[in-house]
């Protein structure tokens, strides 16, 4: 797992401080990124999707090797959270996968909603909280639902905040779609595990994305920044490509 580290000028801000995203655990073992996080000392933490599997009540078993990062990330610095596609979708119960899988809502059950909210992260849910008088708000997946669209009406209440504005959005695919036509200091992404393939510098594939995805890691318009995310996969490989925590260093122009 390495680090990568970029800075961004982002004139909402007050002053500088220093983010460090999270992405793409799929529920494997947390401790190497809780002690990256460690070093990093970062003033905010972002968990962008996919830190766990189904929270449906199916992948509980599975889940249990992860849940801790969210309590152990929290003693670190004040971490947000929001869900990915994977957290959605019940992929590793009888029901069919989250890509073939609809429904008119998510489905979580109060038991890891409530571990949620005991662990003291701000899950943000299509919802913001204002920290520090920084507004962080999560974009959640629409992929699960009928429409396979994110929630668009709080994308556009929390655009309109009189505050310096970061989204966590799981799925780069949105940017272009529908948040970079707004005033948003910084989004941050995942999903795409930095193209799995890496050739030249770039990604080769990346769902919602296609072949040769355009959204896959570092910085895009000085304001969107992507993870490669953290799971080490065998089938298929990662080729060129490690895991990474990313360092986000907010500059002001002050």
């Amino acid at each position: 797992m390495k680090k990568s580290f970029y800075s961004v000028l982002a004139d909402g801000f007050k002053e500088q401080k220093r983010i460090a995203l999270v992405t793409d655990l799929h529920a494997q073992s947390y401790k190497r990124v809780t002690d990256g996080l460690l070093k990093i000392s970062p003033d905010y933490i972002l968990m962008a999707g996919d830190i766990l599997e189904a929270l449906d009540g199916s992948s509980d078993e599975i889940n249990e090797r992860a849940f801790g990062i969210f309590a152990e990330s929290a003693k670190i610095a004040p971490t947000f959270y929001v869900t990915g596609n994977h957290e959605d979708g019940g992929v590793h119960s009888g029901r069919k996968k989250w890509r073939e899988y609809h429904s008119a809502e998510r489905v979580y059950t109060e038991k890891n909603l409530q571990r949620i909210k005991d662990s003291g992260v701000h899950f943000l849910l299509d919802s913001y909280e204002i920290v520090d008088g920084i507004a962080f708000g999560g974009l959640a997946s629409g992929l699960i639902l009928e429409n396979s669209l994110p929630n668009l009406d709080f994308l556009e209440e929390f655009a309109a905040l009189d505050a310096p504005k970061v989204l966590l959005c799981h799925h780069p695919e949105y940017y272009g779609s529908y948040v970079k036509k707004y005033p948003i200091d910084l989004t941050v992404s995942g999903h795409a595990h930095g193209g799995q393939w890496r050739f030249f510098g770039r990604g080769m594939y990346a769902p919602g994305q296609g072949i040769f995805p355009k959204y896959t890691s570092g910085v895009h318009e000085g304001r969107f920044v992507i993870s490669k995310g953290l799971k080490r996969t065998i089938i298929p490989p990662r080729i060129f490509n490690p895991t990474e925590i990313v360092v986000i260093d907010i500059k002001t122009r002050g």
